[in-house]
């Protein structure tokens, strides 16, 4: 993804040709985003996943509202305002999101996926389309594990890529089920624990109420701003955001991005 001032620019595939999105706010109240794309006839599913990656059907008013009257988040918000997360354009790429995320820093997994992304995807207008299930289903674990994965991420991205691939795991039909199948079926796939689980449900499905909770940056973050500086406990951390239920997820990721905003600022 390639962002300026004006413009943000993913690659995608679409209707299984690699192509890029560009994005462009065109007007805030009421807002409007122009799109475009050299694909022609797919204005549909250009929409779609432009309205996907943006998180365009998650109204942030009723989240505003709980916290504006916490004395912590209600001022966090009020400069955040408008912040949504990015989310990449498929749950296929978030699965392999989550397996890389694993216990280890952000920076590392994604050094990891940008090797594998210029080794199995493909290359469009200087941007690179995340590989397709199949094609990941088809490497080696050996070959995997030459992008920095350990040999059981390796075998883990093999074997949800192939299961996705060959049908077993329909990942269509996640956007219609509850939370708790969510993560019931997630916990069937293996590489996929809970932490995964609560991951793929908060930032891949948009459920804002859904918590990594195992998380040591969102415990520690939670802790710093709601419990006295004292990094918490899983159940800990869910009970210093159970004032802003049910959007606990989405108060976890201001305070994230306030921590990070912060620590641009001051260095």
């Amino acid at each position: 993804m390639v962002q300026d001032l004006s413009v943000f620019r993913c690659a995608v595939r679409i209707q299984d040709n690699p192509t890029v999105l560009e994005m462009r706010q065109i007007r805030r109240k009421p807002p409007a985003l122009e799109v475009r794309t050299a694909l022609p006839n797919s204005a549909s599913e250009v929409k779609r996943i432009a309205r996907w990656i943006i998180f365009a059907d998650l109204d942030l008013r009723p989240f505003y509202r709980i916290a504006a009257s916490h004395p912590i988040l209600g001022r966090i918000t009020k400069e955040l305002h408008g912040l949504k997360p990015m989310r990449p354009a498929s749950l296929f790429e978030m699965l392999v999101i989550a397996i890389t995320e694993q216990q280890i820093s952000m920076a590392a997994a994604y050094r990891i996926r940008t090797r594998i992304i210029k080794r199995y995807g493909e290359r469009v207008n200087g941007l690179w389309v995340f590989p397709t299930p199949r094609r990941l289903s088809e490497s080696s674990a050996s070959e995997l594990m030459t992008c920095g994965l350990s040999q059981r991420k390796a075998e883990y991205v093999k074997g949800v890529a192939y299961e996705v691939a060959n049908g077993l795991l329909d990942l269509d039909r996640l956007e219609a089920m509850s939370d708790e199948d969510v993560r019931f079926l997630l916990l069937q796939v293996r590489g996929l624990g809970p932490w995964s689980a609560e991951y793929v449900l908060v930032r891949g499905l948009s459920r804002p109420d859904r918590v990594p909770a195992e998380d040591l940056g969102i415990r520690s973050v939670v802790g710093r701003y709601l419990g006295r500086g004292q990094r918490l406990s899983p159940q800990g951390t869910l009970r210093k955001l159970s004032a802003i239920k049910p959007y606990r997820g989405l108060a976890a990721f201001y305070l994230l991005a306030y921590e990070r905003m912060s620590k641009y600022h001051a260095g």
